[in-house]
């Protein structure tokens, strides 16, 4: 699906995504059929499912890009593709949301070498028909879990950039939930999480492992 701004900035904030996550009981259906099919097809190590909302908008002629560990929103121009050349390399999507049934790129990341064609069109069909009948579209999305660095597991918010940094450097305080990676023990349903805390205004994200 071709790449339009309003994927972006049309995402609600922190605080309201984190209202209709509790609204919809959506951690019942996220557990139950949502992990069932991540771990039927196993792609639960490849993506992960994503609490969609924004830090900040950005310009219809940006997206924001992840490098080295630093999301920021890049100028790419009015192209409406997917993937851009920029610096003898590539903009890549690595968040998507799903629109009328098909997947949208909202994040992304770059690489020096083009990104390969994973082949898996008909997960996403199963997952966008999924959170359709669970009236979860508007809450979820998938993130491709290539760049996830466990090593740095907090992200924090400077202006326009999100930076992810090692534990503690924000105090763990006011977390809410946005990023989940489910593994097949039954204990450890979802062994890698993202956490977002909103203080004066900016977002911080924590990823606590169980």
């Amino acid at each position: 699906m071709p790449y339009s701004p309003e994927s972006y900035n049309s995402l609600p904030s922190l605080k309201q995504a984190s209202e209709m996550f509790t609204e919809k009981q959506a951690e019942d259906q996220l557990l139950g059929p949502i992990r069932q099919l991540f771990l039927d097809r196993g792609l639960h190590e490849t993506y992960g499912v994503s609490l969609l909302h924004k830090h900040f908008s950005i310009q219809p002629t940006e997206r924001l890009v992840d490098y080295h560990h630093v999301a920021s929103p890049w100028e790419v121009g009015s192209q409406d593709t997917a993937v851009v050349p920029k610096y003898e390399g590539f903009v890549a999507p690595r968040s998507f949301r799903f629109v009328n049934g098909e997947a949208a790129p909202y994040e992304f990341s770059f690489s020096p070498t083009p990104p390969p064609m994973d082949g898996h069109e008909e997960f996403f069909k199963e997952v966008a028909c999924l959170l359709d009948r669970l009236t979860l579209v508007d809450v979820f999305g998938i993130r491709l879990l290539s760049d996830h660095d466990p090593g740095l597991p907090m992200e924090v918010t400077e202006g326009t950039a999100n930076l992810m940094m090692p534990v503690g450097s924000v105090p763990d305080s006011a977390l809410t939930e946005a990023l989940w990676v489910f593994s097949p023990d039954a204990n450890q349903r979802c062994h890698c999480r993202e956490m977002c805390r909103r203080d004066h205004g900016r977002h911080f994200h924590h990823h606590g492992c169980s």
